[in-house]
């Protein structure tokens, strides 16, 4: 069935203890999530279950309100639906969703170590993750009208309500303007993210084509959040922008979820002193994640300059991989996946959903520099040209890869995550015009497309990707 009635936003916080069942079973409990809120009770859905059935404790919240189904020989209450991008155009895989059964706190701000496992807040009562269509099911979802519902992926997220859902039945959410991650901040909860332009890749027009909202890009004091900061030949605001040179050696950085690095066309080295890659170093051992393209390999292995002397180095996360910079190779390529972890088959499937490529594993890519052999266990190895691989004893096959960090610690140590990716967005008019004039209107390019997988897959939680991802598990 679909959902009757239009979805409304959840107001922050808007949680409000329900009744506990345990004395009287058979009375229809009120949900009081909202004023008038009309719940589906024992004498419409058969009988509650929760823990005052199962254990001999009382039921808390709306665990009153899960109807057992089995005792009717009916199918379990199921909600299920897809998630979007906050353009509300593209489905997005490992998102969590789930029905709290107490108030969803507030995230925290700044740099945190995100780990997978963890208990979402809310105490949740049934959990999911999306598949690589973007779709989820929850079942044994509570019955009633002003269900509340949340849908997150690292610190995006967004709390709604649904307006009824029927018990024994398959409810189903099918509007992308509700399921969708928030656009701009009256919407939820979103990561904050500095952007280091490049004059090689307007990074900041991918974002913009993810759903970002336009009021949401301004520098370090305009209160969006995607703070712009000026890199060599990078597309400046209306407004003054801080040099990111500034940024990668303040403390500062520690404000910041999320920081990107677009190619500048060169190493840059002078940018770059040791003193701000142990900066990143550090940000990144402490929870942050980092989007590097092309030239910004020189923050990883700054031993392989090709512009200029060695004067830096970074042994950790130059341990990740083999750098082998410039290498020639063909610029337009079929990029191949690396099926073989869970994430990496999510990935191949998730692209053909999406309409990158018709071939399970391969997509067009334009413009591919080749500046990685391989990547180093654990690192994980996403996309390659195998080709260039037989063709050139040098290698320089690897065209993306991800570690996580502190690089050499074990797993439940690790709290921030570094990718490398060598080919561009692209898709731009010209670095020269302030954003987002810069910006070519249109649908995503295949590459487009996986730049937008991978950008949330970073800002998920940490966990080794050669482990399938799974939901946090609910309250008992």
């Amino acid at each position: 069935m679909h959902m009757r009635g239009a979805v409304a936003a959840l107001p922050f916080a808007a949680f409000v203890a329900l009744c506990s069942c345990a004395d009287d079973p058979d009375r229809a409990p009120t949900l009081a999530l909202d004023a008038g809120a009309d719940a589906i009770g024992a004498g419409e859905g058969g009988n509650l279950v929760g823990n005052g059935a199962t254990d001999g404790h009382p039921c808390v919240n709306l665990e009153c309100h899960q109807v057992n189904c089995e005792e009717r020989n009916q199918q379990p209450t199921t909600l299920s639906g897809i998630v979007y991008d906050p353009a509300g155009v593209h489905p997005l895989y490992n998102v969590v969703v789930y029905v709290p059964n107490g108030p969803v706190q507030p995230l925290s701000e700044g740099v945190s170590c995100d780990q997978c496992g963890v208990v979402a807040s809310g105490s949740p009562l049934v959990t999911a993750l999306t598949n690589s269509d973007g779709r989820f099911v929850l079942r044994n979802v509570p019955a009633g009208t002003n269900v509340p519902l949340v849908i997150q992926v690292g610190k995006w997220r967004k709390q709604i309500t649904v307006p009824r859902v029927d018990p024994c039945a398959e409810n189903f959410m099918s509007d992308p303007s509700v399921m969708r991650l928030p656009a701009k901040q009256s919407e939820g909860d979103m990561p904050q993210i500095a952007i280091a332009t490049g004059g090689c890749d307007a990074f900041e027009c991918l974002l913009q084509k993810i759903g970002i909202d336009p009021g949401e890009f301004t520098n370090e004091n305009g209160g969006g959040k995607v703070h712009v900061y000026q890199g060599m030949g990078g597309s400046p605001l209306s407004t003054p922008t801080t040099s990111a040179t500034t940024l990668w050696a303040s403390s500062s950085l520690s404000n910041y979820d999320i920081l990107l690095n677009a190619c500048e066309c060169s190493e840059e080295a002078d940018e770059k002193p040791q003193s701000s890659i142990d900066n990143l170093v550090a940000y990144a051992n402490a929870g942050g994640r980092i989007f590097n393209t092309h030239y910004q390999y020189y923050w990883i292995d700054p031993t392989k300059i090709v512009d200029g002397p060695v004067v830096a180095s970074n042994p950790a996360w130059a341990s990740t991989a083999t750098f082998i910079p410039e290498v020639a190779g063909t610029t337009d390529i079929d990029g191949t996946i690396d099926t073989s972890f869970p994430k990496g088959e999510a990935f191949a499937e998730w692209l053909v959903n999406v309409g990158a490529t018709a071939a399970r594993g391969q997509f067009p890519i334009d413009d591919a520099r080749y500046n990685v052999r391989a990547a180093t266990p654990p690192s994980t190895g996403w996309i390659s040209d195998p080709s260039l691989a037989q063709t050139d004893s040098s290698g320089g096959a690897l065209l993306h890869y991800t570690f996580n960090a502190p690089v050499g610690q074990p797993a439940q140590n690790q709290c921030g995550k570094v990718l490398f990716s060598d080919f561009h967005v692209v898709s731009t008019s010209s670095t020269s015009l302030p954003f987002p004039q810069e910006c070519t209107p249109g649908a995503m390019t295949p590459q487009e497309l996986a730049l937008e997988f991978m950008f949330f897959d970073l800002s998920s939680c940490i966990q080794p990707d050669t482990d399938p991802p799974q939901p946090p598990q609910p309250t008992q």
